[in-house]
């Protein structure tokens, strides 16, 4: 079955207080990773679906979504011709950064904007909520060494991340045990079917409903320690050949991947890494996949007492007889053994359990898409630009999977301010966003999702020098650094 994406938006702000003052030389926000809620679809649905998923960006709707809320002027220090002569410039040193910039006094606050997804399956929805932090920055200076330029719009460095409400719209499969699905029935109805019923459509998550197909071994016994031990299984992992362009990044672990890149998963017939990579392949945004091997119900565990209504199941079946599933989830981003972190979980009195979990990857030899209006993007081999000290204009933080759309749109929304800004002003320029640093933060070695920083000039790669650096027991750490110039520089002249 094919499952269509709707995406309907509803915003809730949350305030949250950010530091006092950040790292001089970097204009890295941690508390807008460390404080963003994360996605709920973080890993494949608790029930399983028999489905062919997809995963597309929504961009006209984004892109309405964050013009019409970017309502602040973000702007930098050295602007105008100065601006422009940036390429020609080496980045400073560490010492030579800070004596440049002064005795800068950085203050910040963070909030959250939420937007909720709606997805519809086969005649029924599920709601997902994903989360936004904003970032609003003020940083003022007692040097007067800092190169000024009458071309900018205010007269303090002030950046505003995404907007302060949002209307996100990402189309995408969607998890957890919100999902409510229907799968096809052989039983015959005299009448019209109805979802949700034993007659004609079967809803998984109804009381003692069959499970969808699953195509593995029958285990005996039937028990998780059996399982766990089945030695095909283990063969399949270890035996799985490393398909073209990928590389092997962990073999036959008794976990699965959870993170926020999580994309969508599909169900297959066999251990088949070719189908998974095929399916990566052909799916927006896909670097990586998990393909593993999971003990799942053969009906929906249910004890006697439940809320649920006995639609002609029953309603007491909590340890039913298992089937064994192979499944196929896509990630946004890379992944590693520290982020295969599920390892199961109990359904009522059943027990759900993962062998067999082999990842692939290939970030790293995958150049992110082109974005209209923008040239080809360039790789940053040093990390982030997070030192790019008075050319920086602003930054945000999209938790999810890495997708450089999303800082495009924001560095247009952003620079489409700053000129309207200007132009009731009656100023003679504004400040443009002329390019764009996008990258994927990790914690921990866990992907965390897109970061964006906006420039006003186009700053080489010897810029970027932001590998990462730790907040507490957290180490950040950046990949898929790459730059997207415009394809016109914009002069921001009136």
């Amino acid at each position: 079955m094919k499952t269509t994406i709707v995406t309907a938006v509803a915003i809730v702000q949350l305030a949250v207080a950010g530091p006092a003052a950040l790292f001089k030389r970097q204009q890295f926000d941690f508390d807008a990773v460390l404080n963003a809620p994360s996605p709920t679809a973080t890993a494949p649905p608790v029930i399983p679906v028999n489905s062919t998923s997809s995963y597309s960006v929504d961009t006209a709707s984004i892109a309405a979504s964050i013009s019409s809320e970017v309502t602040i002027v973000a702007t930098a220090s050295i602007t105008g011709s100065s601006a422009s002569a940036a390429s020609t410039l080496d980045p400073p040193s560490s010492s030579a950064a800070v004596q440049k910039r002064g005795l800068e006094s950085t203050t910040c606050s963070t909030s959250y904007t939420s937007f909720t997804s709606l997805c519809s399956t086969s005649g029924t929805t599920e709601t997902h909520t994903h989360s936004q932090p904003i970032t609003m920055c003020s940083t003022s200076s007692s040097s007067t060494s800092i190169a000024t330029s009458s071309s900018s719009v205010s007269s303090s460095i002030t950046s505003s991340s995404s907007p302060s409400s949002s209307s996100v719209s990402l189309s995408k499969t969607l998890s957890q045990s919100s999902v409510t699905t229907t799968s096809s029935s052989s039983t015959a109805c005299p009448t019209q079917s109805e979802a949700g019923t034993y007659c004609g459509f079967i809803n998984p998550e109804d009381a003692c409903a069959p499970q969808p197909t699953a195509y593995g071994p029958t285990v005996t016994p039937d028990i998780v320690a059996a399982f766990e031990a089945y030695q095909p299984f283990h063969d399949d992992a270890i035996n799985a050949q490393t398909p073209s362009g990928y590389v092997e990044v962990f073999k036959d672990l008794n976990a699965s991947t959870s993170a926020n890149s999580y994309l969508t998963y599909e169900t297959l017939t066999s251990y088949d890494v070719a189908t998974c990579a095929k399916f990566c392949d052909d799916t927006e945004l896909c670097t990586a996949f998990n393909i593993y091997i999971e003990r799942d119900p053969s009906v929906n565990p249910t004890s006697n007492g439940t809320t649920l209504a006995n639609v002609g199941w029953g309603t007491d079946c909590p340890n039913p007889s298992s089937v064994t599933n192979y499944k196929c989830s896509l990630w946004g981003s890379s992944i590693n053994a520290a982020s295969a972190t599920n390892y199961g979980q109990w359904r009522d009195e059943f027990q759900v359990v993962i062998v067999a979990s082999n990842g692939y990857d290939k970030t790293n030899s995958t150049t992110p898409p082109p974005q209209t209006g923008w040239g080809e993007p360039q790789p940053c081999s040093g990390g982030g630009i997070s030192a790019g000290g008075s050319y920086w204009m602003s930054s945000t933080f999209y938790p999810g999977p890495f997708d450089t759309s999303l800082c495009a749109i924001y560095a247009e929304a952003q620079t489409a301010q700053n000129k309207k800004a200007a132009q009731q002003k009656g100023a003679t320029s504004y400040v443009p966003c002329n390019m764009f640093n996008a990258y994927t933060v990790y914690k921990s070695g866990v992907a965390q999702g897109t970061y964006c920083q906006l420039f006003d000039a186009v700053l080489d790669d010897s810029w970027a020098s932001f590998a990462g650096a730790w907040s507490g027991s957290d180490y950040f750490d950046v990949q898929s650094s790459w730059t997207y110039a415009l394809s016109e520089l914009d002069d921001g002249k009136l």
